[in-house]
């Protein structure tokens, strides 16, 4: 679960996410194209397909989200706005059902997006054949969580088409948060005719996915690619606003040639390392925000040591977050005590639902070593050795050596071996189950807390830790079914984070991540949404 910097992420979408090693923007010249004819782009991130039903990581969404929109979409502020959807569906009086009415969108290949196109996408991301990553992505629908578990047939679903232009909605409860949802990749159309024809195959390369964004992907053949581009679609709906006619991609892993390219006038973006930051101090090039991408340690809760919830308080409570953020990231990250970021929503009554919520397992050093003193009673032990697994990149190396070095500081006994392997040899690993510790980050795809609480139920394919708990399946339903009522919703959110991160701690936060980068005057508007993702379709230069 680590974003490949979303800079792709969030795109709104409730998947495993990848670190980010970092993304820049060049240009051939000395300096911004400014007749809008093309950028370029350099990302640490693959693209391993293009179909929005399997995609596991945020490059991949990212990608896909930029040659494919749905019924709703992010403006250049994030906020969500009508796409497909003419954005006003009937709705009834339970607000359950919805109807929406589509506008004219059409696909590359010249035909028009039609309400089975949504139908068959959803089944498809339903359906347990294809063992979609986030599958739980689909139980807002009505029946949603009883198809992919196998429990019903797809055609149960709650979603139909009733014309071309009419695309039926039937939610299991009320959600207030129901547009972002239907904004997130997972939820984007796929042409039926021309996915079938490929089968398997579809999404495996550029000529294998019809586009109907503001761009159409080309030059990328397979996972094994590390350059590809997208080429502004003549026949998108709002053609007229996308100014970049072209922006070519290559995966470079070395983010350090970034900046010093653009210092030499090459790059107009350039993404920075948390090392690279101290260097550009007081330039006012030098731009750093926090995101909601959170990073976490997750515990395997069903095998060897880590089975002890005393031992789990104890590594929660024993590293200083502040410290980590302020003198090793330096780019806008902060602590993350809890489940939820900072910045993800606000209670009804406008406060921040983080800062209503309050700290969760805070840096407690005599709490950690009472509960570190427990664990070792209870296992009848006074040393014990555990392997941090990460994907091998510079955020999760800096991070997990400075977790390491805090743990077998504050909790004597305790050795911390760090194990790096490939980002895909790591999500091989906890899906299998057969880690102790593996530090990843995630990126909200929508600002419904529940999203982040329903990695822990049961079932759920996000669920690396292993952890089930009756009651608190129980407290998700209990939120689900309170959809009408958003105070009372909010209320069951944060008796539920608190029980989870609290008294079961099947993982624990680490830190909110930042964005540290170097911007060019050239570019006028550069949006970069919340999660750190980069909205493409408003890029302007001046």
């Amino acid at each position: 679960m680590e974003k490949h910097h979303l800079l792709e992420l969030g795109v709104g979408v409730g998947i495993v996410a990848l670190v980010a090693i970092g993304t820049f923007l060049h240009q051939q010249a000395s300096k911004v194209d400014t007749t809008g004819s093309s950028l370029k782009v350099a990302t640490s991130g693959r693209v391993e397909t293009l179909n929005s039903t399997t995609y596991s990581s945020l490059t991949a969404s990212s990608t896909i989200s930029a040659t494919i929109v749905g019924l709703y979409a992010r403006d250049a502020q994030g906020q969500i706005v009508s796409a497909i959807s003419n954005g006003q569906p009937d709705v009834s009086a339970n607000l359950k059902t919805y109807i929406f009415h589509l506008r004219p969108y059409h696909w590359s290949n010249g035909a028009r997006v039609t309400a089975q196109d949504f139908v068959y996408a959803w089944q498809q991301l339903a359906d347990p054949k294809t063992q979609a990553r986030n599958a739980a992505r689909i139980d807002f629908l009505k029946n949603g969580a009883a198809v992919r578990t196998g429990k019903k047939p797809v055609s149960a679903l709650g979603v139909r088409a009733l014309s071309k232009k009419r695309l039926e909605v039937t939610l299991q409860q009320a959600n207030p948060y129901l547009d972002e949802i239907l904004a997130d990749t997972p939820m984007l159309p796929i042409n039926q005719a021309f996915a079938q024809k490929w089968g398997k195959d579809y999404g495996a390369n550029a000529t294998r996915v019809l586009a109907n964004g503001p761009y159409q992907i080309t030059g990328w053949s397979g996972a094994d690619d590390t350059t590809w581009r997208y080429v502004k679609n003549p026949n998108y709906y709002h053609a007229k606003r996308v100014q970049v006619k072209a922006i070519d991609f290559t995966s470079e892993a070395d983010i350090t040639k970034g900046a010093k390219a653009f210092e030499a006038g090459k790059f107009d973006y350039a993404a920075l390392s948390p090392q690279q930051v101290p260097s550009f101090k007081g330039s006012n090039q030098l731009k750093t925000q926090r995101t909601t991408t959170e990073a976490f340690v997750f515990f395997n809760t069903t095998t060897g040591p880590t089975t002890n919830v005393e031992l789990r308080r104890a590594i929660a409570q024993a590293v200083d977050k502040h410290n980590f953020t302020q003198s090793r990231l330096r780019d806008g990250a902060q602590p993350l005590n809890g489940l939820v970021p900072a910045g993800l929503t606000n209670m009804t009554n406008g406060r921040d639902y983080r800062a209503a919520t309050g700290e969760l397992l805070p840096y407690n050093l005599s709490k950690a070593t009472a509960a570190w003193n427990r664990a070792k009673k209870q296992m009848g032990i006074n040393h014990l050795n555990l392997t941090l697994t990460i994907a091998d990149n510079d955020t999760a190396n800096l991070a997990a050596t400075y977790l390491a070095g805090q743990l077998e500081h504050n909790l004597p006994g305790l050795n911390i071996t760090i194990q790096k392997v490939s980002l895909a040899r790591r999500v091989v690993l906890e899906t299998a189950g057969k880690f102790e510790l593996v530090f990843s980050t995630w990126s909200p795809a929508d600002s419904d807390p529940l999203n982040l609480l329903s990695f822990y139920q049961t079932g759920s394919r996000l669920n690396i830790t292993g952890y089930t708990n009756a009651k608190f399946d129980a407290m998700g339903k209990a939120i689900e079914k309170s959809g009408t009522h958003p105070a009372k919703r909010l209320a069951l959110v944060q008796q539920a984070e608190r029980y989870l991160m609290t008294q079961q701690v099947p993982a624990v936060g680490f830190f909110q991540d930042g964005s540290a980068y170097l911007l060019d005057a050239g570019v006028k508007q550069f949006p970069i949404m919340p999660s750190g993702a980069i909205n493409y379709e408003y890029v302007k230069v001046h």
